[in-house]
């Protein structure tokens, strides 16, 4: 069963290749540059899950995940981080838990066990 993702990242050879290994898994994912363009995308549509590159220039990460945060608090659970820095760590607000998190280079059987995650935790 495919999910709809939201791809957050500012790498474009980065952003069409996760695509595109997405699309092959029959998940509909939808990519963005960058945060600003994200809530857009958020503001009238709905994912199974979200995945932001941590480091982006304008909005990273971290205010792209607050300002979710705000605006759908249910749907901050569902969003994962994709990052370089093994050392991120970044937990929520409520509740203090970690967000999940994909290290970069990732195997395509690491990205399918992050969206599992995702996934039921929502349900």
């Amino acid at each position: 069963m495919g999910y709809r993702i939201l791809l957050v990242e500012d790498d474009a050879a980065i952003r069409e290749s996760v695509a595109a290994l997405l699309r092959l898994d029959g998940h509909h994912v939808e990519t963005v540059d960058d945060g600003r363009e994200a809530l857009s995308l958020l503001a009238g549509r709905s994912y199974d899950v979200i995945l932001s590159d941590f480091r982006m220039p304008s909005m990273d990460g971290d205010e792209l995940y607050r300002r979710i945060e705000q605006r759908w608090p249910h749907v901050a659970r569902r969003v994962v981080f994709v990052t370089a820095d093994e050392a991120t760590v970044f937990r929520a607000q409520c509740g203090g838990a970690p967000v999940p998190t994909l290290t970069k280079p990732y195997t395509v059987e690491g990205l399918q066990e992050v969206i599992a995650r995702v996934i039921a935790r929502d349900t």
